[in-house]
């Protein structure tokens, strides 16, 4: 005969609870956080962040079919609006004219450079021709004077990340 006694209750203490996983946790919020990042620095450059220049020397840069390479030597593509021989006052006319409109700022203010150092023998200048959250593209280059007039002209595409 069996006897119908009640069986003791098998119901977990609270001391032998497993313990929350947060690793899993941990792992999926930083995984949701690099997903969203980086969304947004693909939309952000996706948005077409077309400079907007009255330059012909920028509108030469941005046509190269490999413009968005970084660290590259683009004096071949400026060298036509620098001309050997050209005077030091045509060629500071000419960076002067070598500005692009940064675009209206959402999220990020944009970090401009743009800058002429005119000494006697050269001819220094930087500028940023494209913009994005996450760096810019910047012309950086010197105009070598001999006599008052362009003698070599030097420069680089330089991207600047942050």
């Amino acid at each position: 005969m069996t006897s119908l006694k009640p069986s003791p209750s098998k119901e977990p203490s609270p001391s032998k609870e497993p313990a929350p996983r947060l690793l899993p946790r941990l792992v999926a919020a930083a995984f949701a956080i690099t997903i969203v990042a980086l969304g947004l620095a693909s939309w952000d450059i996706a948005r077409g962040r077309a400079p907007e220049t009255g330059s012909p020397m920028i509108v030469a840069l941005l046509q190269e079919p490999d413009n968005r390479l970084c660290s590259r030597d683009v004096a071949r593509t400026i060298a036509p609006f620098l001309r050997p021989g050209m005077a030091r006052d045509q060629a500071l006319a000419v960076l002067a004219a070598a500005t692009v409109t940064p675009p209206r700022p959402w999220f990020w203010r944009p970090r401009i450079e743009d800058a002429v150092t005119a000494g006697e023998g050269a001819i220094g200048f930087v500028r940023t021709i494209r913009y994005t959250a996450f760096g810019n593209q910047t012309l950086r280059g010197e105009v070598s004077l001999a006599e008052g007039r362009v003698a070599v002209v030097t420069a680089r595409l330089v991207c600047a990340l942050g």
